[in-house]
């Protein structure tokens, strides 16, 4: 478990700087924490998730997985790490992102491109969840393409301000993570659509 946990702690250093240059405001949600190690590597104000996994001092709430026990614009910034894939109903959970954020959400996704890449993902991440929090972290396994996100983006008029690739090549050979920073329709009518960080 302490390889695992090892792991754990620095794939999140990885991710908190993939998406730090993007955050804006400075009240940050990480929704769908986990142990809140990347919520701990920026310094995010809250981290959630559906049961208690924390394993660093963050501020960490357990919610029922479908209402935030937060009010409208709460936060600034939303991030949804490689959870929405993890959702049994994505777009409920998107929904409430959008409605406690203000300006902006930043979502990673395992995506795949290929018939054998959803295989490989679902035997990948089910394994490996399996193995966190002793089995009681449940996992379903709700992968889309890229096309399939942003099609989810658009229907709630979420602007995609950039989109990439994550990971080195050799990372990229195992698990296709892909970069989503989504301006809301608050966002664009408070900024006139000007970039802003």
């Amino acid at each position: 478990m302490r390889l695992l946990e090892a792991f754990l702690r620095r794939y999140a250093a990885g991710q908190a700087r993939d998406v730090a240059p993007w955050i804006v405001g400075s009240h940050v949600l990480d929704l769908g924490a986990g142990e809140g190690f990347v919520t701990h590597a920026l310094g995010a104000c809250c981290a959630v998730d559906v049961g208690p996994f924390r394993r660093v001092a963050v501020p960490y709430v357990v919610y029922d997985g479908a209402a935030l026990p937060f009010g409208e614009a709460t936060f600034d910034t939303t991030l949804l790490l490689l959870t929405l894939h993890h959702c049994d109903t994505a777009e409920a959970v998107l929904d409430e992102a959008i409605r406690v954020t203000r300006r902006r959400l930043i979502v990673t996704e395992s995506v795949h491109r290929t018939r054998l890449d959803l295989v490989w993902l679902r035997a990948l991440d089910g394994r490996f969840n399996r193995l966190r929090h002793g089995g009681r972290m449940a996992a379903p396994l709700a992968f889309r393409s890229d096309h399939e996100w942003q099609t989810l983006f658009a229907s709630r008029r979420l602007r995609v301000l950039a989109a990439g690739w994550l990971g080195s090549r050799w990372e990229r050979l195992i698990h296709h993570p892909r970069l989503y920073v989504l301006d809301t329709a608050e966002t664009r009518a408070t900024d006139g659509g000007r970039r802003r960080r």
